[in-house]
């Protein structure tokens, strides 16, 4: 079951549309997606929620007072971050390791058959 949520969750990080406007930002599929990397993706897409929920909150209230939008600026960092973490970072994350060390065993075989030689 892990393995298909696996799947399904590379699948959608790896679409390059996913990953608009910060496509520079995704790491080779063999690479860690680190905390600097999901500061930066929070920056951008915790922003742009921060941003939903002042529209939502406008048009319920008609203003926005400046601790409501400080609050959800924090809060929607925040969110896009853990939410990250514990989502597609941690499965993209276990494929990174598993093809580092598929390269590492490929490299040491590679390594042996060519010291017998």
């Amino acid at each position: 079951m892990m393995d298909r949520i696996e799947a399904f969750m590379n699948k959608l990080t790896d679409i390059d549309w996913g990953w608009w406007p910060v496509l520079f930002l995704r790491p080779a599929k063999d690479k860690d997606i680190d905390n600097v990397i999901l500061l930066k993706l929070s920056l951008v897409f915790g922003s742009a929620l921060a941003v939903f929920w002042l529209l939502m909150i406008f048009l319920r209230r008609g203003f926005i007072t400046s601790g409501t939008f400080v609050l959800a600026f924090i809060l929607g960092w925040l969110f896009f971050f853990v939410g990250s973490k514990v989502s597609y970072a941690y499965f993209w994350n276990l494929r990174a390791r598993r093809l580092r060390k598929q390269r590492r065993e490929q490299s040491v075989a590679q390594n042996s058959r060519l010291s017998s030689f």
